[in-house]
């Protein structure tokens, strides 16, 4: 594997590890629901597949199946639509 390649592929690692993250806290400070997690996972999963990043997939697959197992169902734009008060 020539140097391109591997900094290619630590570029790759790197975007994967921080849109993890991202999307954990967006998930966490409920500004994104459940599906759309594993929806952003699931595309991360597939980058990391193309590349053959074992690692990467072993860990997005872990956090997938903890979210999955979660009673985490409600977001912010759940939230906003199911609000019955109006300010007017």
């Amino acid at each position: 594997m020539n140097n391109s390649n591997l900094n290619f592929r630590k570029r790759i690692v790197w975007f994967i590890n921080s849109e993890i993250e991202r999307v954990l806290t967006n998930l966490k400070n409920g500004s994104v629901n459940k599906e759309y997690a594993l929806g952003s996972f699931n595309t991360l999963y597939q980058i990391a597949s193309s590349t053959r990043d074992a690692d990467s997939m072993i860990s997005l697959c872990q956090i997938m199946d903890k979210i999955r197992d979660s009673n985490h169902r409600t977001g912010l734009f759940h939230f906003t639509e199911a609000r019955s008060e109006s300010f007017y």
